[in-house]
């Protein structure tokens, strides 16, 4: 993938939308085979060709979101690293957040640091970097979003910014390093988005908040959008929209938590047939 410019793009001019329709990736938009159901992409394009724009919203970095979106033909606004990079449907970004070097460095040497059982990785725009690329959880990463990351370290990334140091943990394990992260970094954001998944990023930085841009931008009340999840790090982005729909494949306590649903999780349609409740689709 050719380097992302810096220069601020702007959003493709349009009439200003009834209402936005955003969504996750993993577990929520992808089925279990990491596949878009044939309903599901069906749904998109009609809305789409009705004036709503659609929208993703993921925790995944830029060069593993753009695989899944040309493998089905997608072209939208993109946000990744849970808002630290949004980018236009040219592939323009609009607007970046992210830690500095030296912030991402301390994050690394306190994981290393504790012995925490668990990899990691950084990510700095569309450059992917892990100290270890022959690392299983690694190149399980690798295989989900169909992306290669490089063998590096904090030192090696060419840009100031870096989006995101993602956590791959012991499932055993993974709430107590969250606790301990909390613990020594309450000044950044720190989220679960899976059982073994550890997302670490520059304080403030939300898909709520990223959400809330895109309205802004589109001029659209947050209020009247929409938004699908499934997991930990979704809840501020459908807590941040009139229609925050929970996947329901979610884990228990947030389908206990959380009071609208879809009608079903992500192997069965569950965009779908929350669009179609909505009278967006047929």
């Amino acid at each position: 993938m050719p380097s992302i410019p810096l220069e601020k793009g702007r959003l493709m001019s349009r009439t200003t939308p009834q209402t936005i329709i955003f969504s996750d990736i993993d577990g929520t938009l992808l089925n279990s085979e990491h596949k878009i159901t044939p309903l599901t992409q069906q749904a998109i394009r009609d809305v789409e060709a009705n004036g709503i724009p659609f929208a993703i919203v993921t925790a995944r970095g830029i060069t593993g979101t753009y695989p899944v979106l040309e493998q089905h033909g997608i072209d939208c606004a993109v946000v990744c690293y849970s808002g630290g990079v949004i980018l236009n449907e040219r592939r323009e970004v609009i607007h970046h957040q992210g830690l500095s070097k030296a912030e991402a460095q301390e994050i690394v040497d306190f994981c290393e640091g504790e012995g925490f059982d668990m990899s990691w990785s950084a990510y700095s725009f569309e450059d992917w970097v892990s100290p270890d690329v022959s690392d299983p959880r690694i190149k399980n990463e690798e295989r989900i979003v169909m992306a290669q990351s490089r063998e590096g370290d904090i030192a090696s990334i060419e840009r100031d910014e870096v989006q995101k140091i993602l956590c791959f943990c012991n499932p055993a394990c993974t709430d107590e390093i969250e606790r301990r992260l909390h613990e020594r970094f309450p000044q950044h954001s720190i989220a679960q988005s899976s059982d073994i998944l550890i997302e670490v990023m520059r304080g403030g930085t939300s898909k709520a908040s990223a959400v809330r841009t895109l309205c802004d931008l589109m001029g659209v009340d947050p209020a009247e959008a929409i938004a699908f999840g499934d997991n930990y790090n979704d809840v501020p982005m459908l807590e941040a929209v009139g229609r925050g729909y929970l996947m329901m494949n979610a884990p228990a306590p947030l389908l206990e938590r959380m009071p609208l649903h879809a009608p079903a999780d992500n192997d069965h349609d569950g965009i779908y047939l929350a669009l179609k409740d909505l009278g967006l689709v047929a």
